[in-house]
């Protein structure tokens, strides 16, 4: 910064700041300016945190400089701040790249459009695009950058004109004969660097798999149009394992290291050797011996392994000698096992084991003096014995804390966990240094240090934490760099701290992972900047949050496959971060033989400026088919357009209220007579509604849950009030529980019922609200949407009441795969005085393929009370849960 202009008239005047004025700022807010300057009006002027101000403003990584003036004004000072900001590339436009595209050079291309640009990289902007050109085979191409003002305020434009020139011509290209199938290049193409060293490598790659050790491919030479690409195989290599009775040939091969080393030498050889013997042993062959030999030959070496398998031992019984603690104690904590072949490869990871665990009880001075071997029934069985010294228990005599003023005694000791007279263990100890500093920490006392002194004498030990305490930090201004995009306001929405506060490790970190959650940024960090300034006994330190946004934009295509709609497509594209204000719009399609749905959504998630209180908009169309699944004859169709705005509340951890509005317009045509059941079951009817809705959601994964539970209801009330031509209430309610019962078998449990009730003058539902089971989704067994009341022609007509219950027991295979067994009972009924008892149970068995969203499943479910001309069930195919 500059120093401290005055105006012309140099007079004297009071030191109180009257006014801020601020010029040249385009790219943030002057409140956010002001905020890391640190004058206010009405503070006295004070050069020291004029001069910090400043700094910290540079610590934003936006300002080319920044300068200061000041003069009188009312009686006191004003302050004007002239700063000059780091203009953002608007566009970069190419001019002459007739052989390569312009998003291929941008992607090399030194600046970004929508980052920062600093003129002093132009050179290295203008040296890579001329090696970009130059490694692909253009040595004459010249290039010329230009700079421009855009016409929005603090941006610019990049103009980049390329003359290619002419590139060079491969005419000939001489290799050996046996790779010519290997090298993509021919003759007339230009002569690039890049696809021609892609061509060497890929003809080494194809004589190591020949077996070739160390083979010499190129550099090539291109000279007056030749290409030419010199070869040395090098000898070839043929390993032989002679009396290898107990591995295959290729799992002997994975233990050699010839190719990986690239060399045939004693000490490759040796390697091998024990890598073999080590695998045998792996399995129990404790008296295998491995031998090898290696002869040269003209341009091959054979390398024969002799394998002496011998007997296979097992490890029958493990001893411990002269130790005082239990044995089934310790034998969870090597890695050897009681009645299993005998791996020798363990034993000394087994001795370190005992050590560690004899160390941690306080046995300081404890050894593995000896290990016996017992081997008895011809060597077959082996008898294992540890000879442990224990030496003396090393216990805590006393514990001291010292040093300390900020934080009380008795809240350290909580902290270290450790007591009088409980084992002496260096690890415990050194845990317990580390929890006290967090505690700091945790206080804001960053520049804490803990030392340990130990004395140890016999059997005791005597500890003292020396604590130096330094001064304690609090936050002050906080600067935020790299959001480009992002509204501040937005970021600082997030914190969990503000300036002033105690520091606090773990508002810090539940920060970061607000951003992260913002699902905007890729990269998030947090750091107190170093500081000599003190108020009220505290450093005040200053905090950068530093920022890296993600791309706010995503397309999202899928594909997949039902029994009902058969072929079916899905097409996303979403912007999460529109005007920088995190809110989202998308638009997403979903296409079947039965159904298309286009959706235009839109996202504010504070609504009211209230966190966790998002507004959520949709604006959605709909054609749907209802078909009948066997003979694909519709049996009614609609058009629907709906408008639904809504919000969701967190009312407490896992448990969730929502509110929306839907106003919808159906058209219902080609019913089948069969199906109406009222006037509103054809033509336009416009329905308009509130629906609340509450859920409880402890499941641990949303998609693939193993364990928890969900509960919801949610209630829909169509009224006139709401401009809506019909009247009605309707309730449905779900509850699911998992319970994992062993490992990779799972019990779940659902219970889903729903009742509507119509007004006065129209008793049954519309069609488009009324309930249908049956499908892969409902009661399984059945054909989609066919139990329940029937009409003509025996074709669903649905109804104002269901019930619905599902059984499964899910099984993993592992690899992804699963496989359930389930039992679905569940029935329609138009009105509540019609049911009865006699819910629809089907039986049956699936196989799953798990996916990070939900399994891709089939289902064959069987009809346990199965009717006059039914089936005996059905086969479904889709994606995810039933529930």
């Amino acid at each position: 910064a500059a120093p401290l202009l005055r105006d012309s008239e140099d007079k004297a005047f009071n030191n109180v700041i009257k006014k801020i004025e601020i010029k040249g700022l385009m790219r943030i807010k002057k409140e956010e300016l002001k905020g890391l300057l640190g004058m206010r009006v009405g503070d006295k002027l004070d050069m020291r945190e004029l001069s910090a101000g400043i700094r910290r403003a540079f610590k934003k990584g936006i300002f080319l400089d920044i300068r200061v003036a000041s003069g009188p004004y009312d009686e006191g000072i004003r302050l004007q701040y002239i700063v000059k900001e780091i203009p953002v590339l608007s566009r970069i436009s190419l001019k002459g790249n007739k052989k390569y595209s312009a998003r291929k050079i941008k992607q090399i291309f030194t600046f970004k459009e929508g980052e920062d640009f600093l003129k002093e990289f132009i050179d290295e902007a203008e040296l890579s695009v001329l090696e970009f050109y130059r490694e692909r085979g253009f040595p004459e191409v010249k290039v010329g950058i230009s700079v421009k003002d855009a016409k929005k305020p603090s941006m610019v434009n990049i103009y980049v004109d390329i003359e290619e020139g002419d590139p060079l011509i491969i005419n000939k290209i001489e290799a050996p004969p046996d790779v010519a199938h290997l090298i993509t290049i021919v003759p007339g193409d230009i002569c690039d660097k890049k696809a021609i060293n892609k061509v060497v490598l890929r003809v080494r790659n194809y004589y190591k798999k020949k077996n070739y050790i160390n083979p010499i491919v190129g550099p090539y030479e291109f000279k007056n149009g030749n290409l030419t690409i010199p070869v040395q195989r090098g000898p070839k290599l043929k390993i032989i394992f002679k009396n290898n009775t107990v591995f295959r040939t290729g799992k002997l091969k994975k233990e050699v290291t010839f190719m990986d080393d690239e060399e045939v030498s004693d000490e490759t050889v040796m390697e091998s050797v024990n890598r073999i013997k080590r695998l045998y042993m792996s399995k129990g062959y404790y008296y295998s011996q491995v031998a090898a030999g290696v002869e040269a030959k003209e341009d091959v070496i054979k390398v024969t392994f002799m394998i002496f398998v011998g007997k296979r031992v097992f490890l029958k019984k493990i001893l411990y000698k002269g130790s005082s603690i239990s044995h089934e104690s310790i034998r969870k904590i090597i890695p050897l096992t009681e009645d299993k072949p005998y791996n020798d490869n363990l034993l000394d990871d087994s001795k370190e084991a005992l050590v560690r665990f004899y160390n941690a009880l306080g046995y300081l001075r404890m050894d593995v003096a000896d290990v016996k071997k017992d081997f008895q029934n011809d060597g077959r069985h082996l008898y294992l014995e540890f000879v442990i010294s224990e030496g003396l228990q090393t216990k805590i005599k006393s514990i001291q804390v010292a040093g300390n003023k900020g934080i009380e005694t008795s809240e350290i000791r909580r902290v270290l966990q450790l007591k009088e007279g409980s084992p002496y263990n260096v690890i415990d100890v050194g845990d317990a240094r580390h929890r006290v500093l967090y505690l700091y920490y945790q206080h804001g006392y960053l520049d804490a240090r803990v030392d340990i002194e130990s004395a140890i004498k016999k059997e005791n030990a005597s500890l003292i934490f020396k604590i130096i305490e330094n001064k304690s930090s609090v936050i002050g201004k906080i600067i935020l760099h790299g959001n480009r995009k992002t509204k501040a306001k937005i970021i600082k929405r997030e914190f969990a701290f503000k300036e002033g506060e105690l520091y606090k490790h773990e508002e810090i970190s539940k920060t970061k992972q607000r951003l992260y959650r913002l699902g905007i940024f890729s990269k998030v960090s947090i750091d107190m900047l170093g500081t000599d300034r003190v108020e009220d006994g505290k450093l005040v330190r200053d905090v950068i949050v530093s920022l890296e946004e993600s791309k706010a934009g995503s397309v999202e295509i899928g594909l997949g496959y039902g029994d009902y709609e058969k072929f079916r497509g899905s097409f996303d594209i979403r912007y999460r971060n529109l005007g920088g204000y995190h809110r989202q719009i998308g638009f997403r399609s979903e296409l079947s033989t039965v159904e298309q749905r286009y959706i235009l959504n839109f996202k504010e998630p504070w609504l009211f400026n209230k966190p966790n209180l998002p507004l959520k908009i949709y604006l959605m169309k709909e054609d749907i088919s209802a078909v009948n699944i066997e003979t694909r004859d519709i049996l009614y169709k609609i058009d629907k357009f709906s408008f639904i705005v809504g919000t969701e509340k967190e009312l407490a951890r896992r448990i969730k209220m929502g509110l929306n509005y839907e106003y919808s317009f159906t058209d219902t045509y080609d019913v089948e007579p069969g199906v109406i059941l009222s006037r509103e079951d054809q033509g336009t009817l416009g329905i308009g509604s509130i629906s609340p809705s509450l859920y409880y959601d402890s499941r641990d994964n949303p998609f693939n849950p193993t364990s928890g539970s969900i509960h919801g209801i949610v209630l829909k009330f169509a009224s006139k009030i709401l401009f809506s031509e019909t009247e009605f209430i309707k309730g449905t309610f779900q509850s699911s529980w998992f319970f994992q019962l062993i490992k990779r078998v799972v019990f779940a449990f659902s219970l889903k019922g729903g009742a509507a009730y119509g007004s006065e003058e129209i008793e049954e539902l519309p069609l488009i609200e009324r309930f249908f089971l049956g499908g892969r989704s409902t009661v399984r067994g059945y054909i989609h949407d066919t139990l329940g009341p029937k009409g003509a022609d025996n074709n669903p007509t649905g109804g104002n009441v269901f019930a619905l219950t599902n059984i499964e027991f899910r099984f993993s295979l592992g690899k992804g795969f699963g496989l359930v067994t389930f039992v679905d009972g569940g029935n329609v009924w138009k009105t509540t005085e019609e049911i009865r008892s006699d819910l629809k149970y089907t039986a049956g068995a699936g196989l799953r393929y798990g996916t990070p969203v939900g399994p891709i499943r089939v289902d064959y479910g069987h009809k346990l009370d199965k009717e006059e001309g039914e089936s005996a069930g059905e086969v479904h195919f889709t994606f995810g849960h039933v529930f």
